[in-house]
């Protein structure tokens, strides 16, 4: 279980930089793919995901409860990695809600406040915040030895990708409300 998630995190992960970057540079108005469809596959595998994270730490927590281990003091990792998750599938409903709107059958934007704004920012955190924390146990799932390199390279290119978003989202703002 624990190496399919891996892989559906892996996925994940391409499919979000993809959407990400499409997205950013629809929102800046330098072009105008929508690859909605791999969106909705994207919150599929995310779904997926969702799920395998809770029957593992349900079956975490149901170990914990037999050995007399801590919840929280040693195991903030664990925690922070399921609460950033926690952030994400909630931010993401703001996402899905700030960005599809229909009406008639015809595709509406909606003002894009501060608000929206905040959310979107929060969004990128907690993502980066989930990455960062699994980064490592995802290496280790597929077997990768040397993690030192590899986990600084995953970090700087999703650093530079989150970065790319945030512009994105901020010059979609400026355009909703200053220009």
């Amino acid at each position: 279980m624990r190496k399919a998630n891996a892989v559906i995190s892996a996925v994940v992960m391409v499919l979000f930089i993809i959407h990400g970057i499409m997205g950013s540079m629809t929102l800046i108005g330098l072009g105008h793919i929508n690859f909605k469809a791999l969106s909705w596959v994207m919150l599929f595998l995310i779904c997926v995901h969702t799920v395998i994270g809770i029957i593992l730490t349900a079956k975490a927590v149901i170990v914990w409860r037999k050995t007399g281990a801590g919840y929280f003091k040693e195991n903030k990792l664990f925690w922070a990695r399921r609460i950033s998750g926690f952030a994400i599938m909630m931010f993401i409903f703001f996402h899905v809600t700030a960005f599809s709107y229909m009406n008639y059958g015809v595709y509406r934007l909606k003002m894009f406040d501060g608000a929206k704004l905040i959310t979107q920012m929060l969004l990128l955190l907690s993502v980066a915040v989930h990455v960062i924390t699994n980064v490592r146990p995802m290496l280790i799932a597929f077997g990768i030895k040397k993690l030192k390199p590899r986990t600084g390279d995953i970090l700087l290119f999703l650093s530079v990708m989150l970065f790319v978003m945030a512009i994105g989202f901020i010059v979609y703002y400026i355009r909703w409300n200053v220009l």
